[in-house]
This record gives C-alpha cells, sequence and structure tokens, in this order.
C-alpha cells in the first residue's frame, strides 16, 4: 500500500520527467538529492534525450564519482527489468537502456579536476600545455623550493614588505592574535594561500599610511600611559601586574631613543606595537581591587586611559596589518612565479593550474569551446555549493546556449542542458577554494535566465521528533541574509570578473555580513513511532 504523498512530490516529478528544461535543485541532507540526480541521467538516456558519451556528470570528490557511476549503472539495470518504472512519462526504450549499460563508461562521470584534465590532455596543442603533463597532488613541496629560493636570494636586499614582514616575532601573526609560528613560516603559508588564489590578479588597495608619523604618536600616549600607571601604590595590584607589558615596552623604547644617534628603528617599533595589542593580557587586564589605584590615581581612570590605550593600539595593528598585506602581496608574486617555472620544467600541473588552464582553453578558443558544447549535451553537477569561481566559469561556459558567449556571467543555459544540485547549507569546503557567494551569484543568474529553482524537503534521515527539534533550532537563526540582490567588487579576477572582499571570503555579496543560507524546513516521511 503506497505511503503518503511527499511535500514535495511536484517538485520530484519535475526532475525525473521534465526533461528539457535546465533546473536548479537545492537539496539538504538526507532529502534523496543523488537518487533523483541518478533517476534524470537514467531518464535521459532511457528516452533518448541524450547518449551515454553526451553526458558529464561533476561530483566533489573521487570517492563521490566512483559511487555515483556505480548508481547509475544500478538505475539502469534497474529500468532494464522494469522499462516503465521509473523512466519518464513511460517514454523510456529498451534499447537505449541496453545501449546505456553495455556503454557506460564512456560518460565523463568524474570530479572538476578530472574532467579538466581530460580535456587539457585532448587539446594540449589548443591549451599550450605538455602532452605529457602530470597532475601534481601535493605542491607544498615543490611550492617551497621556489619560496626558499626567492627568499635567499631577497635577504641581500629585502623589500620593504619582506623586512617589516621578518621583523614581526612569533606572537601576533600578520593579523593573527595568538600565532605561534616564526616570521617565515607565516609568509610561505601567506604565500601559498596567494598561490591558491592566483587566478585574482588585481593588486590589493593600499591605502595612505605615513607609518612612521603614527608610530611616534603611539609611542608618545604609551609613554604617557605609562607613566599614569607607574604611579600605583601596590606593586602587586593586579590591574598594575597585567599592563606591566606596556611600562616594559615604553621603557625599552625610551632606553633606546637615548642611545640611538641614527633615527627609530620603525620596523621594529611596529613589531613591538602590534605585540603588544595582541598580548591577551595587557588587553583584557584584571581590574584590581579598591578606587585608588595610587595615592593621587583613582584606579577608575587608569582603567579610562587603558581602554583608550588598547583601541589605539588594535586600530594600529589592523591598519598596518593591511598595509603590510598589500606590500606582501606584490611581492610575493615573485616565488609564486618561481613555483611557475619549476612546474612548467617538470611538465606538471597542480590542481588550480587544471583549473585555470582549462577555463582558458574552453573560454577563449572558440571553435574547441563549440566542440565541447556539442559533445556534452547534458551536464549534471552534483555538490554544487562546493563549486570554486573557476569551475563554476567552465561548467556555465559549456552549458551556453549561444555557443559564441564568452562571459560566464551572461551565459544563459541552453533548455535540458543543466542540472545543478546543491545545499549551501553545508558550503564547509571554504579552505579548498569553495565560495558560497559563486553559489548565490550563479542561482541569481539562472533564476534571471528562467531556470527553475527546486526544493527538496522531504528527509528520509530522522524522525519527525528529530525534525522538528531541528526545525525549531534553526528556523529562526538562519534568516537568508546571504541572498542579497547586488554584489559590489572589491577585488577582480584577471578575466575581469568581479568578486566580494576576497578569496574565500564569507562576505555576503553585498558587503552587509556574512553569508546566510535560506532554512528550508524539514517535512517527514514517516509518522512519528509509536511508544
Amino acid at each position: 500500500m503506497p505511503g503518503p504523498e511527499l511535500v514535495d512530490a511536484a517538485a520530484r516529478a519535475r526532475i525525473r520527467s521534465s526533461l528539457d528544461e535546465s533546473l536548479l535543485v537545492e537539496a539538504a541532507a538526507g532529502t534523496g538529492k543523488t537518487s533523483e540526480l541518478v533517476t534524470r541521467i537514467v531518464n535521459v538516456l532511457a528516452t533518448g534525450a541524450a547518449e551515454v558519451g553526451e553526458i558529464l556528470a561533476v561530483t566533489f570528490t573521487e570517492k563521490a564519482a566512483g559511487e555515483l557511476k556505480l548508481r547509475l549503472r544500478e538505475g539502469l539495470e534497474r529500468a532494464r527489468r522494469a522499462p516503465d518504472g521509473d523512466a519518464a512519462s513511460g517514454a523510456a526504450r529498451p534499447e537505449n537502456v541496453e545501449h546505456a549499460i553495455a556503454h557506460l563508461e564512456e560518460a565523463q562521470v568524474s570530479t572538476i579536476h578530472g574532467f579538466c584534465a581530460d580535456l587539457l590532455r585532448e587539446r594540449p596543442v589548443e591549451a599550450r600545455v605538455d602532452p605529457r603533463f602530470e597532475v601534481l597532488a601535493d605542491p607544498a613541496p615543490v611550492f617551497g623550493q621556489a619560496f626558499d629560493a626567492w627568499l635567499q636570494a631577497s635577504l641581500t636586499d629585502p623589500p620593504e614588505g619582506l623586512r617589516r614582514a621578518l621583523s614581526r616575532r612569533s606572537a601576533g601573526g600578520f593579523g593573527e592574535p595568538g600565532a605561534r609560528e616564526r616570521p617565515t613560516e607565516r609568509l610561505l603559508a601567506a604565500a601559498s594561500s596567494l598561490a591558491e588564489w592566483r587566478d585574482f590578479q588585481t593588486p590589493w588597495r593600499r591605502e595612505r599610511f605615513d607609518r612612521p608619523a603614527i608610530i611616534d604618536r603611539i609611542v608618545g600616549h604609551l609613554a604617557d600611559f605609562a607613566e599614569l600607571a607607574e604611579r600605583v601604590t601596590n606593586r602587586g595590584d593586579r590591574l598594575y601586574l597585567d599592563v606591566r607589558p606596556a611600562l616594559l615596552l615604553a621603557r625599552e623604547i625610551r632606553e633606546q631613543d637615548a642611545l640611538r644617534r641614527a633615527g627609530r628603528d620603525y620596523d621594529a617599533l611596529e613589531a613591538d606595537l602590534v605585540e603588544l595589542a595582541g598580548n591577551r593580557r595587557f588587553t583584557n587586564p584584571r581590574k584590581g581591587s579598591g578606587a585608588r589605584y595610587g595615592e593621587d590615581v583613582l584606579r577608575e581612570t587608569v582603567l579610562e586611559r587603558h581602554g583608550r590605550m588598547v583601541d589605539v593600539l588594535r586600530d594600529f595593528r589592523r591598519v598596518a596589518d593591511a598595509d603590510l598585506a598589500a606590500l606582501l602581496r606584490d611581492e610575493l608574486q615573485a616565488p609564486i612565479a618561481g613555483f611557475g617555472e619549476l612546474k612548467r620544467d617538470a611538465g606538471r600541473l597542480d590542481f588550480v593550474d587544471l583549473l585555470i588552464e582549462a577555463r582558458n582553453l574552453v573560454r577563449d578558443c572558440d571553435a574547441v569551446r563549440a566542440d565541447f558544447q556539442r559533445r556534452f549535451t547534458r551536464i549534471f553537477v552534483d555538490e554544487f555549493q562546493d563549486t570554486d569561481p573557476l569551475q563554476a566559469e567552465i561548467l556555465l561556459l559549456l552549458a551556453a546556449g549561444d555557443p559564441a558567449e564568452r562571459d560566464w556571467r551572461r551565459v544563459r543555459p541552453a533548455p535540458g542542458k543543466l542540472f545543478i544540485v546543491g545545499d549551501p547549507k553545508q558550503s564547509i569546503y571554504r579552505f579548498r577554494r569553495a565560495d558560497v557567494g559563486v553559489y548565490w551569484e550563479v542561482k541569481r543568474q539562472l533564476e534571471a535566465a528562467g531556470v527553475p529553482a527546486l526544493a527538496l524537503t522531504t528527509s528520509f534521515r530522522a524522525v519527525p521528533g528529530i525534525q522538528r527539534l531541528v526545525n525549531r533550532a534553526f528556523a529562526p537563526v538562519m534568516s537568508g541574509a546571504g541572498r542579497p540582490a547586488a554584489r559590489s567588487a572589491t577585488v577582480r579576477r584577471s578575466d575581469g570578473a568581479d568578486r566580494g572582499p576576497g578569496p574565500g571570503s564569507d562576505r555576503s555579496p553585498d558587503g552587509n555580513g556574512p553569508h546566510q543560507a535560506d532554512y528550508v524546513p524539514l517535512s517527514p516521511h514517516r509518522g512519528d513511532p509509536e511508544r
């Protein structure tokens, strides 16, 4: 006896049977989104809407790609045993199913990186890559080699950014209070991060920053605060003990000024002030007890002056870090270039290279793009919330209805060609270039192009009681604030594409706050268990 109709039955029916329209499906964990994706592929093949060699299915991991192939074969086997069972509108033909099973290995089911590698190996001349290139799975040792060579060559006459960065000690980091890496380790990490996002080439804006004058003023404020704090009556006072790092620094600066014949070492002073701004004991001191701090000094006065000193130091750290980051961004292009040369000499491409070179091939070579568009008539993308900007660009260009279109932001998918499944609530792979902001941007673009957005809400994974608890807990806090109407760019990609606050940013496209997914309440599949 069939159970009650699912609340999202219409959406599921549309996914399975409306094969001539492109769709974007948002589906939470446990709603059977991969099952629906497999069923749609089976129906496309069974009805003859496309042949196996025309299918492109992109998943996020090798494991997921392997599982998708297995599930696709299982789905085709079920369709062979009952050809009219799940196929769309009963239009399945047994010969289509048999052909699909016999030629299933011709289907391109892989990760986006595997797919890009295949494209480049097929068209190495147009892509200008070594035809026998190897994929560099772990670029860290090669990048470390390039970085070490650059660092050693630069130490003879270090540029400003490197000089200032090396002055920073183990505490404080580049805007990371409490970081304990050595300066060279932090530089290597910064360079590696820039290399990971090297498709964004526009220099960062560097605001006017009169560093010596600002440091001189802060040193004066620090001396005034130290003079006040030294007037303590009890040297065991908790407040005095916690602000003592500022007093020691002020004393050290005073002694160095008395001994130094040349001007101040502003690199060292910047490092000292940044470190003090990150000193948790100083910035969050114990208040101590008693109204009087010294014979003629109220505790309230010291606390008020301390608060202002902390604000000044934190503002300085923020501005100094931003200025240093802009300097280093340009200076660290040298080891990144060296990294590229080492890979080229060895005939290797890392994962980012695969994306960049495949994007360039698809975008810039009209004949190649048209050929791939004709070949892949159906494109299926799973876990789209984990897609990075380059991946989205490649897939949308291949799905374009207009073969001449080179701008992925203006793409209108051909009818029925694109099927995307994702869940912005599960976008957790920011460290692997996933950018949920791209998800929102693509969704908005597709909706404007007339691509319907469907939602799967029926969860098959939990009992109704747990679902109600989850709905009640998350619905009030997931308000959909991550769906702004416009996007303001502060960083521009090498291809001219606008982008938000920077690589891996968790800001919403309008810059007003972090991305926040809409919460779609889970719907029950079964009744409550009997007690």
